[in-house]
C-alpha cells in the first residue's frame, strides 16, 4: 500500500474531531503538508480535509 493510499484509508475511517489531517499525514511520513495536499487532491479529486469531513 502506498503512503497516500494509507492516508486516504485512515482519513475515511476517522471520526472528524478526533483526529486531524496533519496527524495522519505525519504518521505516514509526509512532512511538507502543502505538497502532500496538492498531490492528494490530484489523486483523489478532493482535499484531505474533505475526505475527513465525509468520514
Amino acid at each position: 500500500m502506498t503512503a497516500s493510499a494509507g492516508v486516504h484509508r485512515q482519513l475515511r475511517a476517522a471520526a472528524p474531531g478526533t483526529t486531524t489531517v496533519t496527524q495522519v499525514a505525519h504518521v505516514w511520513g509526509f512532512v511538507h503538508l502543502g505538497r502532500f495536499a496538492r498531490r492528494y487532491r490530484e489523486r483523489y479529486g478532493e482535499s484531505p480535509s474533505q475526505t475527513l469531513r465525509a468520514a
